[in-house]
C-alpha cells in the first residue's frame, strides 16, 4: 500500500531501526499503551506479543482492514479508527507511543501536554529538528515555545537519529525518537496562562523579553523573578517563564 503524502505518511521498513525504538518503548505486560500512527503495524507486532494492553489510533480508512486482518484476532489489541488530534485519555496512566505524521506532530504533543495527568511517558518519532527544540536548553537557539512548555510538564530525552532511507518513501529530513517522561512534581500553574505568556514571550526572537511583553509585564515583575528586562526570550528558564506566569495570574486574582 502507498503511503499517502496528505496524512504525511511514512512507514518504517528497517528491522534494525524497529528494534531498536521497541527497546527504547519497553513494552510490558498488561502495560497500557496506545500507539498513534501504526500503519502496516512494524513496531505494533512487537508490542502485541509483549502482551502489554495495546490500543491503535489509526486515521487512515485503508490501513483500518490491514490492521484488522493481522491484530484484529489478538486478545489485547483493540484498533480506534479516528483522529489522534481528538484523542481524549481518562483513567491513566497509559504509554503513548508512535511515528507521528509530520504535520500534526505539533499540535499533538500540546494536546498530550494538556493531559499528561493520565500520561507515564511518551515515545515518538518526529522530525529530528522538532526533537533538538523540544529538548534544548535555555540559551540554545533552538529553544522555544515546544522546548519551554513541554519541559514544564516533561523530562525529555533524545535518543537515535533515524536516515530517510529506513522509510517507505524516505522523507526529506532525518528523523529522530524522543522520549517524554511526566515528572513526578511540577511547578503548578495554569497552563492556558503560561502558554499564553510564552506564545507572546517568543513572538519576535530577535527582541528582548521586556519588548515582546511590554503590554502585559511589568518590568518590576519582570525583575521580581530574577529576569533580566533585557535578555532574549531563548534565555529565559523554564521556572522564570512559570514563576512569571504565576505572579501575573495572582495580579489578575
Amino acid at each position: 500500500m502507498k503511503a499517502k503524502k496528505h496524512l504525511g505518511q511514512n512507514f518504517l521498513k528497517d528491522d534494525g531501526v524497529i528494534n531498536n525504538i521497541v527497546k527504547i518503548i519497553r513494552p510490558k505486560q498488561k502495560e497500557r499503551i496506545i500507539e498513534i500512527g501504526p500503519g502496516h503495524g512494524a513496531i505494533t507486532q512487537y508490542i502485541q506479543a509483549s502482551e502489554a494492553d495495546l490500543q491503535l489510533i489509526e486515521l487512515d480508512n485503508d490501513l483500518i482492514p490491514v490492521l484488522e486482518q493481522k491484530f484484529g484476532p489478538a486478545h489485547n489489541v483493540q484498533i480506534h479508527h479516528m483522529d489522534a488530534l481528538q484523542l481524549q485519555l481518562t483513567d491513566g496512566p497509559y504509554k503513548v507511543v508512535g511515528n507521528l505524521p509530520y504535520n500534526i506532530s505539533t499540535p499533538l504533543l500540546i494536546n498530550m501536554l494538556y493531559q499528561a495527568k493520565n500520561i507515564s511517558t511518551m515515545v515518538f518519532m518526529l522530525q529530528k529538528e522538532v526533537v533538538q527544540r523540544i529538548c534544548a536548553p535555555p540559551g540554545e537557539k533552538n529553544f522555544g515555545r515546544l522546548s519551554v512548555m513541554l519541559q514544564h510538564q516533561f523530562d525529555c530525552t533524545a535518543h537515535l537519529v533515524i536516515k530517510p532511507e529506513a522509510f517507505d518513501p524516505p522523507p526529506k529530513i532525518d528523523s529522530q525518537i524522543v522520549q517524554l517522561t511526566t515528572k513526578s512534581e511540577v511547578n503548578t500553574v495554569s497552563l492556558p496562562a503560561l502558554e499564553l505568556l510564552v506564545k507572546q514571550s517568543f513572538q519576535q526572537r530577535r527582541k528582548t523579553i521586556r519588548n515582546n511583553l511590554k503590554k502585559i509585564v511589568e518590568v518590576a515583575q519582570l525583575e521580581a523573578v530574577g529576569i533580566d528586562p533585557k535578555q532574549r526570550p531563548e534565555t529565559v528558564t523554564v521556572k522564570q517563564y512559570e514563576e512569571l506566569t504565576k505572579l501575573l495570574e495572582a495580579t489578575k486574582a
